[in-house]
């Protein structure tokens, strides 16, 4: 079974009511594939939307495929934080009040390589702030937008594809585990859709 067949069998992605429109509700820059905890580089924009068939991969047994809502406006802010969630965007949200959002950073934080992650997780854009001088008033507080990706980590990274990749991988873990307690949980009815796959089942979350 290929990921669109799957997609397919889970009743396929969401899109707006509007007679006007037929835009699509996945949020298809952060949705991704998971297999055994390891992300599979699929560009789902360029699958769904461009119709780019070579990212069309075919699927084992108890892969991980995620599809969140766009309607969802949240900012992510993970690593060396006290309460590291999504934080509700709202506007002129700053990189200072998502932090506070959370509680802060933890002891032994490097603030000054906190990273904020945007654009789609197969592609992401980087930027890479001095948090402290921030916190000093000797740099410029960043505003935020829906679907960034903050990541305070505890040591410097010197490779920027390297701290990339610990944040996305971060990212899908961190989604992946949220969904495996709300469904041992039970709080929620709806999380996701499990599409026979052989002799195994990936789940198709939406």
């Amino acid at each position: 079974m290929t990921l669109l067949e799957a997609i397919s069998a889970a009743g396929g992605t969401q899109t707006s009511p509007s007679i006007i429109t037929t835009q699509d509700l996945a949020d298809l820059r952060h949705s991704f594939l998971m297999r055994q905890g390891k992300v599979i580089p699929v560009d789902f924009v360029r699958l769904l939307e461009e119709g780019d068939m070579s990212q069309n991969v075919y699927l084992k047994s108890d892969d991980f495929v995620f599809l969140p809502s766009s309607l969802s406006q949240q900012i992510y802010v993970l690593g060396a934080v006290s309460n590291p969630r999504s934080v509700p965007y709202t506007s002129h949200l700053t990189l200072v009040s998502a932090m506070a959002n959370v509680n802060g950073y933890i002891t032994n934080a490097y603030l000054s390589h906190v990273a904020i992650l945007r654009g789609s997780l197969n592609k992401p854009y980087i930027v890479v702030v001095d948090y402290k001088a921030i916190l000093s008033g000797n740099a410029v507080d960043v505003p935020l937008e829906p679907g960034d990706i903050i990541y305070v980590p505890l040591t410097p990274y010197r490779f920027l594809s390297d701290y990339a990749n610990l944040i996305v991988t971060t990212f899908v873990n961190a989604w992946s585990a949220d969904m495996g307690v709300r469904l041992i949980e039970g709080s929620s009815a709806n999380i996701g859709i499990a599409v026979p796959v052989s002799q195994g089942s990936p789940s198709v979350t939406k």
